[in-house]
């Protein structure tokens, strides 16, 4: 047994670096990966591998931060609980997360150990009460006010517990105890094959074997004894006591729920989904899965769902001007009416692209299937376009155009396929003398101002990146001029190009240099280009973006969950909502929607702003801090807390040298403070608001 050595509380309280729990008004994250539940303080706290941190009371209306720590990245959070007023949740670092209200959160260089987190309980610890998690690689680690230590199980552990004075963890090779979550032993009666999930009812203890076939248990976390579990499903991943039940959810969408742990009766809930959490709070049960599924319940037996969804990625967003939005991807087509609640109505993998048109969506995919849908709702094969590699699709002048490529690595050459009616084609011929040289393939693919535009890649795409439609309807697609670049097109020589849309009445396109910038360019008339300059990098999408009556910008969408807005010619980083990378953005209907791997789907209605928090976090005063945000519409700037004040306080805004620019006084209920225009002319501000026993200040950054 091992055990753990207490660190002293200078050293503890020295590690702590301030996270800002930076709420992001402009992004909703859809469809977070879920990986842990808790509950206290009357909410529940739900954490997830994009970084984000959600909260609600009902399991239906959502707030949201997202989580950045002391060095500006975002990481993993793997798992939350409650216990001693307040929440701690795990990432994937040697770092836990803090919050006394489940909003604002501080991040603590506590760990002695790095590993995949899987579970977090609260108990009486080594150092006293406190939380211990346990660890894929069989870690374990002792949180508490004064810092953090660990130990190891010796085995992969996948859940813990606590009760009868004891944690009992179980994984790979069954189960383990501890009375101080440092040292762990083995039990007796125990299995010796994987157990998934283990709970405490306040008597007794009871495990669930991986395979579903046993439940162990035990009243002292010791001596165990197992039966046939009937009822019980294969691979659990949480299970919890509460309200009288044992409720135990795992992998595809299946879980199972019983009164006294032996005798189970299954449930099942999204079968596309894999449920990673589940908790007990305001009179119901609230179960979360791995791709965003929210389940809710009053008595862990009978569920409704609020939140559904399965998706690989998404490749492009398509609108038919009315009543419905489409989302294509690895996994299929998804159709939502408001950009907000997604369905998944076609099961053709690998689509690449849509497109509207003609009363009709039409999707193609990486093998030259198409599928379409007149509404939407029922879609239907189309004839198939050669097995060729279709990357886009684009609908004008009563046409559709698909391109991609065909031929085989070396001698890839453009396909390009044509239908008056989405259903039937007909494939062109393209040789060099159509415009396209041997080696180069369309990459993606719009329609605007009576012609098409087509990015290149493959050979040669560099000296021209870009190809645009020539001629009539009737040869429309067959013909190409090349968009030479240099600067009689300013279209930049040194950058590949992985996207053109039009939006906006204006043609944008996104490129990609060797040295990893990327640039994003547009025009009115695809032969005239601007750049819009700035240092961004990864970019993949972009489109033109006017909400609420702001002036029009320009926002982008790359890797990482990263998003920037072009305003007062900069691109300013605007406040993620995932750490997934984005492929697409549609904008239109005063939303923006930006959507990418991993089923990553993010919805705006708020115009983006010039003014974006700094990482710079070590100007706090308080470990809560980022209870506030600094937003810019025009020549307007405003704070706004993230709460509403039950007190009255004050806002004051302070230049670096500490000199006061502003003060404004809050009353009870304010939540907002516009800022006079000099006060922004500072470009980096401390920003501090005193009231409801809170003392806090956050350092912002304006991008002119």
């Amino acid at each position: 047994m091992m055990c753990a050595v207490k660190k002293s509380i200078g050293l503890a309280l020295a590690a702590v670096g301030i996270v800002f729990a930076q709420s992001a008004p402009q992004w909703q994250n859809l469809y977070p990966a879920y990986n842990g539940l808790a509950f206290g303080d009357g909410k529940f706290v739900a954490v997830s591998g994009d970084g984000l941190i959600r909260t609600t009371t009902d399991g239906e209306t959502w707030s949201q931060s997202f989580i950045n720590d002391a060095d500006g990245n975002s990481r993993r959070i793997y798992a939350v609980a409650f216990g001693g007023g307040k929440f701690v949740a795990v990432q994937n670092k040697n770092k836990s997360l803090h919050s006394g209200d489940g909003v604002v959160w501080s991040s603590v260089d506590d760990l002695s150990s790095i590993d995949t987190w899987k579970h977090i309980v609260y108990g009486l610890g080594y150092f006293g009460p406190g939380f211990v998690a346990v660890g894929a690689v069989g870690n374990t680690a002792l949180i508490d006010d004064e810092g953090g230590d660990g130990g190891n199980a010796g085995d992969s552990l996948s859940h813990v517990a606590y009760g009868a004075e004891r944690f009992v963890a179980v994984g790979k090779k069954g189960i383990k105890s501890s009375i101080d979550g440092a040292g762990w032993g083995n039990v007796s009666g125990g299995p010796t094959t994987p157990v998934s999930v283990v709970a405490y009812d306040g008597n007794k203890f009871v495990a669930l074997l991986k395979d579903g076939s046993t439940a162990y248990t035990s009243t002292d976390g010791q001596s165990w004894t197992n039966a046939s579990a009937t009822g019980v499903a294969a691979d659990m991943i949480d299970m919890i006591f509460d309200n009288g039940k044992f409720v135990a959810v795992g992998k595809a969408g299946r879980g199972c729920v019983s009164t006294n742990g032996t005798s189970w009766t299954p449930i099942t809930l999204n079968p596309e989904d894999d449920f990673t959490a589940v908790k007990y709070g305001n009179n119901m049960f609230l179960a979360l899965g791995a791709k965003g599924s929210v389940y809710k319940s009053s008595d862990g037996t009978a569920w409704s769902q609020k939140a559904t969804y399965s998706a690989a990625s998404f490749k492009q967003i398509a609108y038919n001007g009315t009543d419905k939005y489409a989302a294509v991807g690895d996994s299929g087509v998804w159709v939502s009416s408001d950009g907000k609640k997604w369905e998944k109505k076609n099961n053709t993998t690998g689509l690449n692209g849509v497109a509207f048109g003609g009363n009709r969506f039409v999707a193609v995919s990486g093998n030259g299937i198409t599928v379409n849908s007149a509404n939407g709702d029922e879609w239907t094969d189309g004839q198939p376009l050669g097995g060729d590699s279709i990357t886009s699709i684009a609908f004008g002048d009563g046409i559709f155009i698909a391109g991609g490529r065909t031929g085989s690595l070396g001698s890839y050459k453009t396909a390009i396929y044509k239908s008056t009616d989405g259903q039937q084609w007909t494939g062109l011929y393209i040789t060099p003398t159509n415009g396209w040289d041997q080696g180069e393939y369309m990459v993606s693919l719009c329609f605007g101002d009576g012609k098409f535009l087509a990015a290149a890649g493959g050979t040669g795409a560099t000296a021209a990146p870009l190809r645009v439609t020539i001629g009539a309807t009737a040869t429309l697609g067959e013909y190409w001029g090349k968009v030479e670049a240099g600067a009689s097109s300013g279209l930049p020589s040194d950058a590949a190009m992985v996207s053109a849309v039009y939006s906006g009445n204006k043609f944008i396109a996104v490129g990609a240099k060797s040295g990893g910038a990327s640039v994003v360019i547009h025009s009115g008339d695809a032969s005239s280009w601007t750049v819009l300059s700035g240092d961004i990098r990864q970019v993949r999408s972009a489109a033109s973006a006017s909400i609420g009556g702001a002036s029009a910008t320009f926002v982008a969408v790359a890797d990482s969950g990263n998003v920037y807005a072009y305003i007062n010619n900069a691109w300013v980083r605007q406040g993620r909502a995932t750490n997934r990378n984005l492929y697409t953005v549609y904008s239109g209907n005063n939303i923006i929607l930006a959507a990418g791997a991993n089923g990553a789907m993010l919805y705006s209605n708020a115009p983006p702003t010039s003014v974006r928090p700094s990482s710079a976090s070590r100007v706090a005063t308080s470990s809560k801090a980022g209870i506030m945000t600094l937003d810019r519409v025009g020549r307007t700037s405003s704070v706004t807390l993230s709460f509403t004040p039950n007190k009255a306080g004050t806002i004051a805004v302070y230049s670096l040298s500490g000199r006061q620019l502003y003060k404004a006084r809050l009353g009870v209920g304010e939540r907002s403070a516009r800022l006079p225009e000099r006060v922004m002319s500072s470009g980096s501000v401390i920003v501090r608001y005193s009231g409801e026993g809170r003392n806090v200040s956050q350092r912002f950054l304006l991008v002119r």
